[in-house]
């Protein structure tokens, strides 16, 4: 790589515009990225801001370039008469340079908090990187992990105490959501916010959800002590025990071997069976009667399917 193009890599960054002005081609916007990715990977707060600066410039510069190409304009016109669509490729390597802008102040923001307990200047990255990736949505593309990146600004607001303001960007990041692994985080987090506020049918209904999409996808059967605190926390901020995720602390004492049949009955009938979808399932099964699978509780059917087993109730959930 030039070391002309090195020189250019500063902590303040530069424009395309200033680069090209320097006399470089547009064939060395790769290299001098190059550049700043290495110096960025060396020193990360140091190169923050001069790395997203240039990677937003790329952007711009690209979608300048297309937009101010004569074919372009003259496809454009073609496509508005006969319907047909535009091909997507520059939108694609424009909404590139803006996703990875957003990973770059994610993993900034990381840094500066909690690991700095620089709460401030971590809140800057994080709406950054939801604002590069709505950025690449405008152009038809949808960031991979969008999700994620509201979900960690929500949790930040949650984190320095504003549940307020977290609770509509975790709700966003539940709709964008795209595997089961990213809905169980968010609806965990969205527990949390929604315990803070004193809500608590929606804080019980999120965690139970939260926990049984990962008993269901990534637990291994056995030990599930690894809830207790999860379940702990949020009895403890709801200020209720006879609720929904104490019927979840049943259930998964119950497939673990350490309560019996009998006894998971006794407990879950302190609990008001016709407020919450949980415990109506459990109890049914536990009877031996057939249940139909509520779409409130759907998240919880491979628990309700090896509570079912170790009652021998097979065609409880049918």
């Amino acid at each position: 790589m030039s070391g002309l193009v090195r020189k250019f890599v500063r902590p303040e960054g530069i424009t395309v515009q200033e680069f090209l002005a320097g006399g470089f081609s547009e064939e060395s916007l790769k290299d001098l990225e190059k550049a700043y990715d290495e110096a960025w990977e060396r020193e990360k707060l140091l190169y923050a801001d001069g790395y997203i600066k240039l990677l937003v410039s790329l952007a711009e510069y690209y979608k300048k370039k297309h937009e101010s190409d004569s074919k372009y304009k003259l496809k454009r016109l073609l496509d508005e008469i006969f319907g047909t669509a535009e091909s997507p490729t520059y939108k694609k390597l424009v909404a590139d340079y803006y996703i990875k802008a957003a990973a770059v102040a994610t993993s900034v923001s990381m840094i500066y908090f909690p690991q700095q307990n620089y709460p401030e200047e971590a809140e800057r990255y994080l709406k950054l990187a939801v604002e590069f990736e709505e950025r690449a949505m405008e152009l038809g593309v949808i960031p991979r992990y969008y999700a994620i990146a509201l979900n960690n600004l929500g949790t930040h607001y949650y984190e320095t105490n504003r549940s307020e303001e977290a609770l509509p960007v975790l709700k966003k990041a539940l709709e964008y959501a795209e595997t089961a692994k990213e809905r169980g985080l968010v609806l965990h987090n969205l527990a949390l916010a929604y315990a803070d506020l004193g809500m608590k049918r929606e804080a019980v209904d999120c965690m139970v959800k939260s926990i049984c999409i990962h008993y269901s996808t990534q637990h291994d059967f056995g030990d599930v002590s690894f809830y207790d605190e999860d379940i702990d926390r949020i009895t403890e901020m709801t200020g209720d025990a006879n609720t929904d995720i104490y019927a979840l602390k049943v259930a998964l004492d119950l497939v673990s071997g350490n309560l019996t049949i009998e006894e998971a009955k006794k407990l879950l009938e302190q609990i008001d069976r016709d407020e919450w979808p949980l415990t109506d399932a459990l109890l049914s099964i536990l009877s031996g009667k057939e249940y139909m699978l509520s779409s409130e509780i759907v998240e919880c059917a491979r628990l309700l399917q090896d509570v079912a087993k170790i009652t021998g109730n097979k065609s409880a959930l049918e």
